[in-house]
């Protein structure tokens, strides 16, 4: 399949602060969830077919007013130079690395070097969830170092356009393409989440990994996903959801903002043993926070033993999931 011509869209953010060099897009996603105040605290509750929340119908609320729908300025306004500086930095820290593979084990997809929580589990949910092959296309968007699309993309045959905010992670995604597909089967290029710049239903399916709540308008986001679907087209994407929400970012359920979008749900899975591996890794930063300090300096390392210390703690109380939605047709 050829991929064709793209524009980058704008980044449409209101977000304008810096973060340390160290941490990464892993911190920034953490950041987020450790302003998550009242989180899911039954595994049972995110199965699919037993959600107790209230219901949300987009029918009968005015969309601003679903809750989670419009985020305002995240708690830890972030940019697309936040973003830059921790693609370009935190890619060169090989302890940090080493220290994911060490604490996520045989889960972790080492080749991949994936930000966020993104384990073999949730690619093996992807792969069946996306339902694509040869001759379909992909796009990722928020697909930072491009390292889970591109596995997908040889894992399924299909083809790839990656879009990122991020012109530093655009350009590390396109200098690892050749390490996963041909030349011809992934591109990456510029964008936002509410505005990729691809053309409409262009995609066979489209992948969104620790990252839609990042959007500022999260049904503009969806909206987005929806008008790149080809009819049919599937949507896979991980955020959590919170029961009793107290902030305007808080989505206590996902389901009436794809519904917002004209999207279907298909299912909600909880991501397994997300907590037990998440804070393993704290806790070998801690260990180890005088050789991450020689390697980073002492303000990096400074923010990543602060969230260790104290996000660690909170971690049994939260529960990510793993959602598969589609376009009618």
């Amino acid at each position: 399949m050829s991929l064709g011509s793209g524009k980058s869209g704008g980044t449409g953010h209101n977000l304008n602060s810096q973060i340390d060099l160290a941490g990464g897009v892993l911190i920034l996603v953490n950041a987020y969830r450790d302003q998550l105040e009242h989180t899911l605290d039954r595994p049972d509750d995110v199965a699919t077919g037993a959600m107790c929340r209230p219901t949300y119908s987009p029918a009968l609320m005015d969309e601003d007013s679903l809750p989670g729908a419009l985020s305002g300025p995240p708690p830890r306004p972030i940019s697309a130079a936040t973003f830059n500086q921790a693609h370009g930095v935190t890619a060169h820290s090989e302890l940090v690395w080493r220290l994911a593979e060490q604490a996520y084990g045989e889960d972790y997809p080492a080749e991949v070097r994936p930000w966020g929580m993104t384990t073999f589990w949730v690619l093996g949910r992807c792969v069946s969830g996306l339902r694509v092959g040869p001759g379909h296309l992909l796009v990722d968007l928020a697909c930072g170092r491009g390292g889970p699309g591109l596995w997908l993309a040889r894992a399924t045959g299909t083809s790839l356009i990656g879009v990122d905010w991020s012109i530093v992670g655009v350009e590390a995604a396109s200098a690892r393409a050749s390490h996963f597909v041909p030349a011809d089967r992934a591109r990456f290029i510029v964008g936002d989440l509410a505005a990729s710049g691809l053309p409409d239903a262009s995609a066979d399916a489209v992948l969104c990994l620790d990252s839609i709540f990042f959007a500022t308008d999260r049904i503009a986001a969806l909206r987005e996903v929806h008008r790149l679907l080809r009819p049919a087209g599937r949507y896979v994407f991980t955020a959590p959801e919170v029961r009793t929400p107290t902030q305007p970012f808080h989505v206590p359920d996902w389901t009436p903002l794809l519904e917002a979008a004209g999207l279907e749900l298909e299912s909600k899975e909880a991501v397994p043993r997300q907590a037990e591996q998440l804070g393993r890794m704290y806790l070998l930063w801690l260990e180890h926070i005088d050789a991450i300090r020689a390697e980073v300096g002492d303000a990096s390392a400074d923010r990543l033993e602060a969230e260790a210390r104290r996000v660690g703690p909170l971690l049994k109380s939260r529960e990510p999931l793993l959602i598969v939605a589609r376009r009618p047709g």
